[in-house]
């Protein structure tokens, strides 16, 4: 194996940590008796953005993988590599972290498609004090961390930049609908960044 492939290792390892992840709350919630599918639930008032999340979202990963097989000369210099992947790894981590506590702060009403069950009421604990789409943060982490785990400006370029066009057309669905049907949401977005800290 040479050095370059050695180098993504990591980086593919975590993808599929992030995959497996997924994975594992998909069918969490279909045992729970949600409807939810990796591309879309026919109950999904927005079923259009999450199929372009998916299709770019796990597809960055795999784009960044890629990118830094195909274009070695973009790497980053060797003496920033290994904290180029600490970092990467770090972030990758502080992404799932962030992901997860969104999700179980939310419980039941973590469903991965744009509906307001009945009885639902606004969640603003945990990750949601601060942000309104932690989850979606959490996301853009894990990819960012994979980008700059292969130590290569291309892939970090994807992996930060094309999940971004699936989080952001999503989020623009999920406040539609979260604005217009649940009940005293219109009041907790006020002030509150939908996915960067005092950025927006």
């Amino acid at each position: 194996m040479s050095p370059r492939s050695r180098r993504l290792l990591l980086p593919a390892a975590m993808l599929e940590l992030v995959g497996v992840l997924e994975g594992v709350e998909v069918v969490h919630q279909r045992r729970r008796g949600t409807n939810r599918s990796l591309l879309a639930s026919r109950s999904d008032r927005d079923p259009a953005s999450v199929r372009l999340l998916a299709l770019t979202w796990w597809p960055a990963g795999i784009a960044g993988l890629a990118a830094a097989a195909a274009l070695p000369r973009l790497g980053i210099p060797p003496r920033w590599g290994r904290p180029c992947q600490v970092t990467g790894l770090a972030v990758t981590v502080t992404g799932i972290a962030l992901r997860q506590w969104a999700i179980i702060t939310l419980g039941p009403y973590f469903v991965g498609h744009v509906l307001v069950q009945p009885g639902q009421a606004v969640v603003s604990s945990g990750p949601y004090r601060r942000l309104r789409h932690p989850s979606y943060t959490g996301q853009w982490l894990e990819m960012i961390g994979i980008g700059l785990a292969t130590s290569n400006i291309a892939s970090i370029a994807a992996c930060a930049l094309l999940p971004l066009i699936g989080i952001t057309a999503r989020i623009s669905g999920e406040e539609r609908e979260l604005t217009a049907s649940l009940p005293g949401y219109r009041e907790y977005i006020q002030g509150r960044p939908r996915l960067v800290p005092h950025i927006w």
